[in-house]
């Protein structure tokens, strides 16, 4: 038996807000581990070229932002997926549809692609705290993942908390377009 503060929630109605948020959590948590784990491999197996350009702010800048990339397009095509097919489910009939086609998929990009620069801008303002500004000199762009347990801890939970921070803003930035822009609910007297 709910009570009425369940039902107001909607912890039981498919089509809520509060459903909604839950299910992109999900599908946010899922992409967030996909990506993160591949910006870690792939921050490692480029180690080299990284070391060699993390002395320069602005070329580090665009590292971050270039692994940013490519983590996405190892994560996007799940999550793109599972926001499509359950993410959003309170969903206007017509753009249900049209998400479904070229437009509804470059404005998926369109709006992903500005998210991705915001976070690059969040992970680019950590670089710059953990390295110089703080006076921590911690360079998380010398993670290693195959020498992951033999390096200085501070490095791991340094690149975490930055990755944590980064994907925190582009989840919500991802939610609040991806429901203004492309999954829209119908107005209440529309659902009537």
């Amino acid at each position: 038996i709910m009570n009425k503060q369940q039902t107001r929630l909607g912890w039981r109605d498919k089509n809520s807000l509060f459903m909604e948020i839950v299910r992109f959590a999900v599908i946010g948590v899922y992409g967030t581990l996909l990506d993160y784990v591949s910006e870690m491999v792939l921050t490692s197996l480029l180690y080299s070229w990284v070391q060699n350009n993390a002395d320069n702010a602005i070329a580090a800048f665009f590292i971050q932002f270039l692994l940013s990339i490519l983590g996405m397009l190892i994560a996007m095509p799940a999550t793109w997926a599972l926001t499509g097919v359950w993410g959003f489910q309170n969903v206007k009939e017509e753009d249900a549809k049209t998400a479904k086609t070229w437009k509804g998929n470059l404005k998926f990009l369109f709006w992903s692609v500005l998210g991705l620069l915001g976070g690059a801008i969040f992970q680019f303002i950590g670089y710059m705290t953990c390295l110089r500004w703080s006076g921590w000199n911690i360079n998380i762009l010398s993670i290693n993942f195959s020498t992951l347990f033999q390096q200085d801890i501070l490095t791991f939970w340094a690149f975490t908390t930055v990755f944590v921070v980064k994907t925190a803003f582009t989840m919500v930035w991802n939610f609040v377009t991806r429901k203004k822009f492309i999954y829209r609910s119908p107005k209440e007297n529309e659902a009537a």
